[in-house]
């Protein structure tokens, strides 16, 4: 969001032709408001421990997300409570959601207008998913000092072919279909015109939601909220004429602002905040060393089954990762448990390793033999993220999910002329060329790369296979959807790669309609926290000094310096490097983020 200083009158806050009016016999009764003061970023698994987070700690911040489903029942005990008459958003506070999220904002938010509440939205400086969110209030209000970002989504992809060159860094790559972008950085200095017009279709794709939320909300055609985001940025006052919002009002005057609208006295109800006590040193050291314990499922409940992150192989669950072997025992736990009735499982990935996909798909598969299940894609469902929705159970995405790039590839960056450039020698020692074929200092000859390629098609003819049983396509129709390609979720949907528009809500429901349960469910979230002492191992332990080593050479700093960040896949590649086997990834470019 571009901050602007603005210099514009204070409207008055005194309109009682706004919808916002409440038709009141007893003019003396004050009317009750519930204020919900959003701000920061929201996690779509709620936070099993609201004390101190080692996790955060670790990375080095101390911030951490809070819970968008606790949101949602706060906002759901709002609407369907019958005291309350209004409900305020306050969005002023830096809060930030993922389209997927929005969308479920938006559906709430409708309901309760539905009920009958009038729904009043604050905001400061507002963005596309902001003003999609406002969108579904009866009134929005902007703070005369604050402004609109109306930004149509986007993708920054980095291409390090120039600065590889440069130095000396060679790629290897195998791969099957022209459309797997994550290779493509590493093989052009810039992005393939194929691959272009493929993301800028699945863009236009993704963008029919918030503008559809707007217009609707709004007043105004598609067109017209079209040419809004070719303008994007607008003053305070501008969003006035353009009717982004109703009305601007002076900085830090919510509650007297709404009551001005109103007209009346107004009771405010707003959750209690929890009590500080004082930073107690062996508090803080019992916190982060304390095993975590799962809560007990109650009887008849619905569990969420969080997957999310880069899936990788391993049996050590880590931060922000899905690993194979504790998800598949999170997954097991669930089959097992007589308290569950059926399981929502929620996916947010961009992929990963093919082998630990397939390790999670099979305990997913053996889960929906024994129980109702059904997925929920959130902001990334694609490679991995999709293989392991290949069960055949119904699949529910929204209009901003990113899913499908069916495609497998694989890939090792050598760096024998760069360290020899900054004075290191690689002398490798072995009986016969094969062993050193995962060695940093070289590239893969013809006859291995003909032999890797050989396993790469094999895994993709296993994923074409695992999609055309799971969705009734034919194997070939399949690969015309495939090769890499990504999809939104509304594009998915015609293709055939799930079965309905819907957030999870709209998948809790389903299960229910399963089940045969109506009303009220105990709804509980797997898998809980991690134990503390794991993330010793994984931050501190292991074999990974040499890639430490490695990914902190001179030259690789000054990329980093200057915005290009090798890291991540050079810890990827030199870990593969580091195994028995050689790693086939199903996984979306690291940087495939689309931002509005």
């Amino acid at each position: 969001m571009i901050h602007l200083l603005l210099f514009v009158l204070t409207l008055t806050v005194n309109v009682p032709a706004l919808p916002v009016s409440i038709d009141d016999d007893n003019t003396e009764a004050a009317i009750v408001a519930r204020l919900f003061e959003l701000k920061g970023g929201w996690s779509d698994q709620p936070d099993a421990d609201p004390g101190l987070d080692i996790t955060s700690l670790l990375m080095g911040g101390i911030a951490k997300q809070r819970s968008f489903p606790e949101l949602m029942e706060a906002m759901e005990s709002a609407i369907t409570d019958e005291e309350i008459d209004i409900i305020v958003i306050d969005l002023s506070g830096g809060t930030r959601f993922s389209m997927p999220q929005v969308a479920d904002m938006c559906t709430t938010l409708d309901r309760g207008r539905d009920s009958g509440k009038k729904i009043i939205a604050w905001m400061e400086n507002g963005t596309t998913s902001l003003e999609t969110i406002a969108a579904s209030c009866d009134t929005i209000l902007l703070t005369n000092t604050g402004g609109v970002d109306l930004g149509s989504p986007a993708l920054m992809p980095i291409h390090f072919k120039n600065a590889m060159d440069l130095f000396g860094i060679e790629a290897s790559v195998i791969r099957v279909g022209d459309f797997k972008g994550a290779v493509e950085p590493f093989m052009l200095p810039q992005m393939s015109d194929h691959l272009r017009d493929h993301y800028m279709a699945t863009l236009e794709s993704m963008n029919r939601f918030p503008v559809g939320q707007i217009a609707s909300g709004r007043k105004m055609t598609t067109t017209r909220v079209r040419e809004l985001q070719g303008v994007r940025i607008f003053t305070a006052k501008q969003a006035l004429e353009e009717g982004l919002v109703d009305l601007l009002v002076q900085h830090g005057t919510l509650e007297q602002t709404v009551e001005g609208l109103i007209d009346g006295s107004i009771e405010w109800r707003r959750p209690g905040k929890k009590r500080r006590g004082q930073l107690n040193p062996l508090q803080i050291f019992t916190n982060l060393f304390s095993p975590k314990r799962e809560k007990r499922v109650p009887d008849n409940s619905i569990a969420i089954l969080h997957l999310s992150g880069e899936i990788i192989d391993g049996d050590t669950a880590t931060p922000g990762s899905m690993v194979s072997e504790p998800s598949a025992k999170a997954i097991k736990a669930l089959a097992d448990n007589d308290s569950v009735v059926g399981v929502v499982v929620r996916v947010d990935s961009p992929g990963g390793s093919a082998t630990a996909s397939e390790v999670i798909r099979l305990a997913l598969e053996d889960l929906a033999g024994k129980k109702p299940m059904v997925y929920s894609m959130g902001n990334l469902a694609a490679s991995g993220g999709y293989w392991i929705t290949c069960t055949g159970q119904p699949i529910y995405a929204t209009e901003g999910t990113i899913t499908g790039s069916i495609g497998v590839f694989g890939m090792k960056l050598s760096f024998g002329p760069a360290l020899e450039s900054l004075g290191i020698h690689i002398d490798p020692v072995a009986i016969d060329e094969s062993a050193t074929m995962m060695f940093p200092h070289r590239g893969w000859n013809e006859v291995e790369l003909a032999r890797l390629q050989a396993t790469v098609d094999d895994v993709y003819e296993d994923f074409i296979e695992r999609v055309s049983d799971s969705r009734d396509i034919q194997p070939e129709q399949v690969r015309g959807i495939a090769g890499g390609r990504i999809w939104s979720g509304g594009q998915a949907l015609e293709l055939g790669l799930v079965d309905s528009i819907g957030g999870i809500e709209d998948a809790i429901a389903h299960v229910k309609r399963e089940v045969g349960i109506e009303g009220e469910v105990s709804i509980v979230h797997r898998p809980g926290p991690i134990d503390p002492m794991t993330l010793f191992k994984v931050f501190f332990g292991g074999d990974d000094d040499a890639i430490r080593s490695l990914v902190d050479v001179p030259m690789l700093r000054v990329l980093t310096a200057a915005g290009i960040d090798f890291r991540p896949y050079l810890a990827r590649v030199i870990r593969i490097g580091n195994r028995s086997a050689f790693t086939i990834e199903a996984r979306m470019p690291i940087d495939l983020n689309v931002r509005f």
